[in-house]
């Protein structure tokens, strides 16, 4: 549970470091050109994603996500981990 709460944070502050990259590049001299997960997901990888052919509409999925902001992503991954590995109240069911 401690895990899944640290790495939802270091999403979280990767989230606001993304955006505020996409921010700054949208503010530039030069042509918008944002940073989207399949960037990210090539930095990390080394190679470019590769796409199922068996299943289109999961294959339409993942390029869709893909196609996706970074900053999206990371936060919505990063808020699902943070809330899945929340500190829970103790229920007790049989006390009186």
């Amino acid at each position: 549970m401690l895990f899944g709460r640290m790495v939802g944070w270091v999403l979280i502050g990767l989230t606001v470091i993304l955006a505020s990259a996409d921010a700054v590049m949208a503010l530039g001299p030069a042509e918008y050109a944002g940073i989207i997960t399949a960037d990210v997901f090539t930095l990390l990888t080394g190679g470019e994603p590769e796409f199922g052919e068996g299943l289109s509409m999961l294959s339409s999925f993942e390029a869709a996500v893909l196609d996706t902001p970074a900053w999206v992503v990371t936060g919505l991954v990063g808020t699902l981990f943070l809330v899945s590995c929340r500190k829970r109240a103790k229920r007790y069911r049989f006390r009186h």
